[in-house]
Order: C-alpha cells, then sequence, then structure tokens
C-alpha cells in the first residue's frame, strides 16, 4: 500500500516537473522558432506573397491597399500588383523592378501609363520595401523582444514587440508608414509611441515562416498628434484617433520562384522622364 502510494505521489511530482519544464521549454522554443525562421528567410533566393493594409481614422475614410508581391533576390527582379480602396475611388498599380547592366529599371503602371526610371538596385530596394515580405520579416525578428509561442491549429503564433527605441530605424527601413503619410519624418515626432506588438505566424511541422501582422495603430496616431502639436507651437488643439492601421502579409511561396517576363506593352510605351528631360536639354 505504502509502495503504490509513493508510486502515486512519484508520479504526480514527475507530472508537476513535466508541467514546469514544458513552461520553460515554450519560453525556450519562442526564440528558437525565431532563430529557425529567420535562418529560412535569410537563405530564401526569393519568394511570393500577399500583402494587405487598412488605414483608418475617426471621422475619415478608411484606405484598403491589397496586393500580391514577387521577388527574386539575384539577378533583382520585383512585381507589385496592387489595388488602393478609398470610399468609392479605387486606384490601381502595378510595378516591376528589372536588373540591367546599368542598374535597376523600374516599370509603373499608374492611371493607364507606363513610366519607366533608371536606378541603383539599393534606391530601387529601399523604394520598395514596404511590400518587400521577406525583408520586413527579418527586420522584425532582429528588432523583436519578449517572444512568446503557442500552437494555433497546424500552426505557432509567435507574438513579440518592436521596442520604442528600436522601431524608428525599423520604419526607416521597412516604410510602413508610407501608405499614412507619415514616412521619412524625423525620429523626434517618435517619441512616446510605445513597444509596437508585432505577430508571426509559422508552420508548426517545418518551422517555416508564414505571415506577419504589425499594429500601428498607436503609432501613427501619437507620431501625427506630436507633428500636429509642433505645428500649434507646442499645443495640441485638434488632435487625431487613429481607429486603425494594421499591415498583414503571408508568404504563398518561400524560395524556387522564377522571375517573369516583363510585359512587352511596359517596355514598348514607358515614358522616361528623365531621358526626356536630357532629349530636351541637349536640344537647347
Amino acid at each position: 500500500m505504502k509502495k503504490r502510494m509513493a508510486g502515486g505521489l512519484l508520479a504526480v511530482c514527475m507530472f508537476a516537473l513535466a508541467g514546469c519544464g514544458g513552461a520553460s521549454e515554450n519560453v525556450a522554443s519562442a526564440e528558437e522558432y525565431v532563430q529557425k525562421a529567420h535562418q529560412m528567410l535569410e537563405e530564401a533566393d526569393s519568394f511570393t506573397a500577399t500583402f494587405a493594409a487598412t488605414v483608418q481614422m475617426k471621422g475619415a475614410g478608411k484606405t484598403v491597399t491589397e496586393g500580391t508581391v514577387a521577388v527574386v533576390k539575384d539577378p533583382l527582379y520585383m512585381n507589385v500588383d496592387t489595388t488602393l480602396t478609398f470610399d468609392n475611388l479605387v486606384q490601381k498599380y502595378d510595378m516591376y523592378l528589372e536588373k540591367t547592366e546599368d542598374g535597376v529599371n523600374q516599370y509603373m503602371n499608374y492611371d493607364g501609363e507606363w513610366t519607366e526610371m533608371n536606378m541603383s538596385e539599393e534606391d530601387a530596394l529601399t523604394s520598395t520595401h514596404l511590400y518587400h515580405t521577406l525583408y520586413n520579416m527579418e527586420t522584425i525578428f532582429s528588432a523583436g523582444e519578449n517572444w512568446t509561442a503557442e500552437r494555433d491549429g497546424g500552426k505557432i503564433r509567435l507574438q513579440g514587440v518592436i521596442p520604442e527605441s528600436k522601431f524608428y530605424d525599423v520604419e526607416e527601413y521597412t516604410r510602413w508608414f508610407q501608405l499614412a503619410g507619415m514616412s521619412g519624418l524625423s525620429e523626434v515626432y517618435y517619441t512616446g509611441i510605445g513597444d509596437v506588438p508585432v505577430t508571426v505566424m509559422l508552420d508548426s511541422k517545418t518551422g517555416a515562416p508564414l505571415s506577419y501582422e504589425a499594429d500601428l495603430a498607436k503609432p501613427l496616431e501619437i507620431m501625427t498628434n506630436n507633428v500636429l502639436t509642433e505645428l500649434g507651437g507646442g499645443k495640441l488643439e485638434n488632435g487625431v484617433a487613429v481607429e486603425s492601421y494594421q499591415i498583414t502579409s503571408e508568404l504563398t511561396q518561400l524560395g524556387g520562384v522564377e522571375a517573369e517576363e516583363i510585359p512587352a506593352e511596359a517596355k514598348d510605351t514607358a515614358i522616361n522622364y528623365e531621358k526626356e528631360i536630357s532629349l530636351l536639354e541637349s536640344e537647347n
């Protein structure tokens, strides 16, 4: 009898210890998940993804941007195809980047007209970071802290924060505030935004990154009101309330993506304003 009781107590103790060990394993595995997913992103040669952003301020209309992205790292190829909806207005935007011997050609279709611009690869990537899911997820993993991991069906939900002290550099790279017209502002306007929550979903079997989500409503509201305070000479008379600013992007393929041909229409009809201006200057 005593042996059975002792055995039962031992089993209870072992169960309790296993429970405690499971908790610490969850904390440890969150960092392990982050490191593994980060490495997979760095090693990927290409990706395709969907992109969505919603901006809504109190008393103003809601702006929704949705689209698809395809990127091949080397030689650089990128296609961003988006639709922006504001109330009943719809605007479509199609952009291609193509590596050439002289740099990168950027073809853009806006309101039915193709334009062409030549730029360095660095400038081309910088101008499109908002849609570069792979680089932005890498940045989230590099800057994120206080990660936790939990199972969600066949996925792992990683939740963390980008500390206020790091967010200025993160936004300078990701250009997340570009759609709200607030990218490129001085760091002083970021004061008081607090830590920014981020969520990353992973495949539970492979640990492969699947998607990310950033909740930017609070930082956008504080930044905007910081700007208005300065414009008001240190007083905030009519502040703004941001109801939603959320960016989500889901990887639909990681690696193995092949570059597609740039549409013939783009190359045949695109207007290169730099060349046009140069020709006018040479004629004069």
